[in-house]
């Protein structure tokens, strides 16, 4: 299986509850539990030496996050990373953040897997920041490694683990749903509900309303994106957003945006779209099309000339009375 063969036969789970393990047998030093899980899944010996030869002090303003990284940026401020700038502040950078070497590019040295919070509040106090490198790491592995690091981690929210899944699957990291599945040590049914609640971000007039990504509830986002499937229901709920954005947006939860946008269908009524060609004498037609809205849009591919008035307005009330208008009223101009 994949995931077995990334790492020599660990499986990601067997490691994930080793180093949770480790962590609280050595609450007295965290970060050697922290490199000790990061040890187990490349399959070196957790040896002090190795460990200096690994680490490095280095400029944080020289270090970019990895671009599947699983932290949104409005993280990225003195108030949410106001514990972990006490911390250091005080005690110091206690565990190294992951990176590795990059080249070609002038304004960055080294990007970061994980410790991004550990990169903002060294930068923040104007302070050095410690990264572990590995260098070699395709992304495959940093998705795992990643992964392994936050595994246990509540700060991170289910949409934040979603958006980076479905950036990566999207990416082509992994070379299938199924794969990454196996990788990354989640079910396919979970994984699908993932990547279906992150995909509702990817219509604009919907991300629009959630400022803050990390906040938008997975449940959710899934119902919504899955109403949409429905024939014609994307046109209504899109429209619902558009409204929203024009309201004061501060004033509702993500739920309750969420929430409108799916009662939006129950407020609408869906007709079954349809398609129809009715004749116009001999050599011309009127194209007859309705949307799930009910409206109605009449194309004549070939243009109305020599076509006698009363064969255009008979067939037009054919036309009302098959759709079932009965407001239609013969007032021609």
């Amino acid at each position: 299986l994949m995931a077995r063969k990334l790492f020599d036969g660990k499986r990601l789970a067997d490691i994930a509850a080793q180093a949770k393990e480790r962590t609280e047998s050595t609450a007295s030093s965290p970060s050697l539990a922290r490199l000790t899980a990061v040890d187990m899944a490349m399959g070196s010996a957790p040896r002090a030496a190795a460990e200096r030869e690994l680490i490095f002090t280095v400029d944080p303003n020289r270090c970019r996050p990895w671009k599947y990284h699983n932290r949104t940026d409005d993280w990225y401020t003195p108030e949410n990373c106001a514990d972990l700038i006490a911390s250091i502040s005080k005690e110091g950078q206690q565990q190294p953040a992951l990176a590795r070497k990059i080249e070609g590019e002038a304004d960055f040295d080294y990007e970061i897997i994980y410790g991004m919070r550990r990169r903002f509040a060294c930068a923040y106090l104007g302070r050095k920041l410690r990264i572990r490198v590995i260098n070699n790491l395709d992304d495959a592995k940093a998705s795992v490694l990643m992964h392994l690091e936050n595994f246990h981690r509540k700060d991170i929210t289910p949409m934040e683990r979603a958006l980076s899944f479905r950036t990566q699957l999207k990416a082509g990291v992994f070379s299938s749903q199924e794969a990454m599945c196996e990788v990354l040590g989640v079910s396919a049914p979970h994984m699908t509900k993932m990547l279906k609640a992150a995909s509702l971000l990817e219509h604009s007039a919907i991300e629009a309303l959630f400022p803050k990504k990390r906040e938008v509830p997975v449940e959710l986002a899934y119902k919504v994106a899955t109403l949409m499937e429905r024939q014609g229901a994307k046109e209504i709920i899109l429209q619902r957003a558009r409204s929203i954005a024009k309201t004061d947006t501060s004033k509702h939860t993500p739920s309750s945006i969420l929430k409108s946008l799916a009662k939006s269908l129950e407020t609408t009524k869906l007709l079954p779209p349809m398609q129809k060609a009715y004749n116009l004498g001999d050599s011309k037609q009127v194209v007859v099309s309705r949307n799930p809205k009910g409206k109605v849009t009449l194309n004549f591919p070939k243009g109305l000339e020599g076509v006698p008035v009363e064969t255009v307005l008979d067939t037009v009330r054919k036309i009302l009375t098959e759709l079932g208008d009965a407001s239609f009223r013969d007032e021609t101009p």
